[in-house]
Parts: C-alpha cells; sequence; structure tokens
C-alpha cells in the first residue's frame, strides 16, 4: 500500500478502510459503538473528498450530519440550527479558529467542537485550543478512529444533547399549541359574529314583551362581549409576532367616547350614573377600531366593579403632543399588589380571575406609540390611555 499523504483521511462509509492517494485498500473491520439519538454533527472542510467521506461515514453511523465547505457557511449552518459536535478543518480560506470562536460564543459548552488540521506544530495545537477547542485530531487519520472519536464526544455531550431535544419539543408542542388555540378563536369568531348578527337583526324586527325583550337583549350583550374576548385573544397573538399593524387616521374623540357608551349605558341601570366630558372639536391621530375595543374592554370592567349608586365618566383632553382619555369608577380602589401587575398577560384580577382585556388594552395602546396606565383616584380607580393627537394641532406642554 502507498504511503499516505499528508492530506490523507479514510473515505470509509461501511466502517471499512480506504485511504486517499493509495493505490489499492486496506480492509480493516471497525466495531460500532453505542450512540445517543439526534446527535447533529458540523462537518467544515474545504476538501470536498473530506466532507463526503466524513459526512457518509458518521451517517451511517445515525449522526445527522450538515456540511460546509468554509467558515461562512459553517458559522451559517450552525446559527440556523443548533450542532452538538462541530469537526473544523483548521486551514479553510476562513480560518478554521475563527469558525471555533464564533460557535464557542454562541453555544459554549453545548457544542463540542474538534478541530481537524495536517499540521501537528504546538503553536497551531495551542491556537486551536486557545480559540475554545475541545479537541484536536492531526490527518491524517483514519475513518474507524474518527468515527469513534465523534463517537465519544457525542457521549461526553450526552446531558446537552438531551436538554436540546426536550427544549425542542417543547417549541414544538408550543407551536402546536399556539397553532391549535388561532384555528379554534377563528373558528369561534366567526360563529359568535353569526349569532350577534342574527340577535340584533330579530331585536329590530320583532315586535316583543318587555320581558323578552330584555332577555333578547340580554343575550345580544353577551354575545358582544364574547366576540370581545376572542377578538382579543386572537389580537395579542398577532401584536405578539409583530402582525397587527394599526392604521391611525384623524379621529373626532368626542363622537367617539359617546358612541362607546351608548353601547353600554344599557345595561347600567338608574342607580349608575354616567357621563361623557370632551370638547367638542379634539381630534385624536390612531386606529379608531382598536381604540373603540380597548374602550369597551375599560368601561365594561367598570361596569362590573362600580359601586350601587355610583358612577362611570368617559372623558379626553388634549396633553401637549398626544390625547389624554380617562375612564374613571366609582368603587373600591384596586390594591396595589394587583395594581402593579394589571396590565401583564393573564394578571390575576380582583375575584382571583385572570384574563387579557388590559393585556390588550396595553397592547393596542402601545403598538401606535402610546401607553396606557392605572391612577388610584379617591372616588375609585381610573385607566388613562395616552394616544397621539394630528401633528398639526399638536398644543406645547407647559
Amino acid at each position: 500500500m502507498k504511503a499516505l499523504e499528508p492530506s490523507a483521511i479514510d473515505l470509509s462509509i461501511t466502517g471499512e478502510y480506504t485511504a486517499i492517494g493509495g493505490s489499492g485498500e486496506h480492509v480493516v473491520p471497525a466495531a460500532g459503538p453505542a450512540l445517543p439519538t439526534g446527535v447533529r454533527v458540523l462537518v467544515a472542510d474545504d476538501d470536498h473528498r473530506i466532507r463526503r467521506a466524513i459526512a457518509s461515514s458518521l451517517g451511517r453511523l445515525g449522526f445527522d450530519v450538515k456540511v460546509a465547505e468554509d467558515g461562512g457557511p459553517a458559522i451559517a449552518l450552525a446559527e440556523h440550527q443548533h450542532p452538538d459536535v462541530a469537526l473544523i478543518d483548521y486551514s479553510m480560506p476562513m480560518s478554521g479558529l475563527d469558525v471555533t470562536r464564533a460557535i464557542k460564543a454562541r453555544y459554549g459548552a453545548s457544542t463540542h467542537v474538534c478541530i481537524l488540521s495536517g499540521n501537528d506544530a504546538e503553536d497551531v495545537r495551542l491556537a486551536a485550543f486557545d480559540a475554545g477547542a475541545d479537541d484536536f485530531l492531526v490527518k491524517p487519520i483514519s475513518m474507524s478512529e474518527l468515527r469513534r472519536r465523534m463517537v465519544a464526544s457525542a457521549r461526553k455531550q450526552h446531558a446537552y444533547i438531551e436538554a436540546r431535544l426536550a427544549r425542542e419539543q417543547a417549541d414544538r408542542l408550543l407551536a402546536w399549541g399556539t397553532e391549535a388555540s388561532a384555528l379554534l378563536a377563528h373558528d369561534l369568531n366567526n360563529g359568535l359574529a353569526v349569532a350577534l348578527s342574527n340577535i340584533s337583526y330579530l331585536a329590530s324586527v320583532l315586535e316583543l314583551a318587555d320581558d323578552d325583550r330584555q332577555a333578547l337583549l340580554s343575550t345580544q350583550r353577551a354575545l358582544r362581549r364574547m366576540s370581545g374576548l376572542v377578538a382579543n385573544f386572537v389580537d395579542i397573538a398577532r401584536f405578539e409576532d409583530d402582525a397587527l399593524q394599526p392604521r391611525p387616521s384623524r379621529v373626532a374623540v368626542r363622537e367617539l367616547l359617546l358612541e362607546v357608551m351608548a353601547v353600554h349605558a344599557p345595561t347600567l341601570g338608574r342607580e349608575i350614573r354616567h357621563a361623557v366630558t370632551c370638547e367638542p372639536s379634539l381630534e385624536g391621530y390612531f386606529d379608531e377600531a382598536l381604540i373603540m375595543r380597548v374602550l369597551h374592554n375599560l368601561v365594561g370592567n367598570a361596569t362590573r366593579y362600580c359601586n350601587t349608586g355610583g358612577f362611570i365618566r368617559l372623558g379626553a383632553q388634549a396633553a401637549g403632543d398626544a390625547v389624554e382619555i380617562t375612564v374613571s369608577n366609582s368603587g373600591p380602589a384596586i390594591p396595589p399588589e394587583l395594581a402593579a401587575k394589571l396590565f401583564s398577560k393573564y394578571a390575576l384580577g380582583r375575584g382571583g380571575q385572570r384574563g387579557l382585556g388590559l393585556y390588550f388594552c396595553r397592547l393596542a395602546c402601545e403598538a401606535q406609540g402610546g401607553s396606557a396606565l392605572h391612577r388610584a383616584d379617591p372616588e375609585g380607580p381610573t385607566f388613562v390611555l395616552r394616544l397621539p393627537a394630528p401633528a398639526e394641532v399638536v398644543t406645547p406642554a407647559g
């Protein structure tokens, strides 16, 4: 058999030995050591024969192998998919040391990096380990030894591999749950929209006794509230994915507040007073449909917590370069320990209830460059929405 060239490496894909640069083949049986499942290996080498040989041989053992012809593609592959073991050639157009540093900076000890080089000089080895390499192999090397070293590295990384697999499984389940929830919300939203439309039609055309009409209107209000909750759920997911972009326009703020109050007034009864305070000329610049839903959420909350004989007020005023809209109700104050987390997702509210309403309010305002906050007033809680005003009517602050 001809002597191995300095760049020679085992080309076996079956556990037998074949050397590059040889005129013949020398076959040596190879054992198959145990291998953890799901192990990802990244192979980076500018010699296509070596890449192909290593990928074929390790793939036969059960490794999930990805290959790159240079350092740049290797780093891109590593960023796309976390490798458990990386076999990096020292001498590529982009240095294997730079690849090692990049992988170690991103994944640390969870990726075992082995540098492969035809130069066994001490300074080369030291440079490899200084860059973060965990192992150093010298060419030429038999594929049998390389396979065993890769299996040993995989066993060493077993805990990291198990953690990665568990994390990826959790991500898949979360993605599945999110998709299933979105489909369910979509179907619920469609069904509720049809039911609400039909109930509204019946309420407008039927001549009913007072008790029957009140029952119909009560059903209409319940459907409207359920439809709003489902819409909030859908839009929160879209806000979090940056898929929902507000469509701002000039808004007559007083007309908006009056329209919202008109929807809720029939549910208040004679024992709760209500009022709207806003200059007729006040304008805002925001997504009217989104903010209308925010106000319906806040007025609905005020209705539930307002004390008997109390009041609910909607107000708005210019505030520098913004419009401030307030929703106030009389009644018990919100405890400080709850007030600090009111706008968090699934925040625990009064009565032990958890909801998304105030979280949606916050996201809807922030998406338009505004804000939502709670203020504890002497007569009861107040929610303040700060939203943009049209640029040409900006009032100097102070």
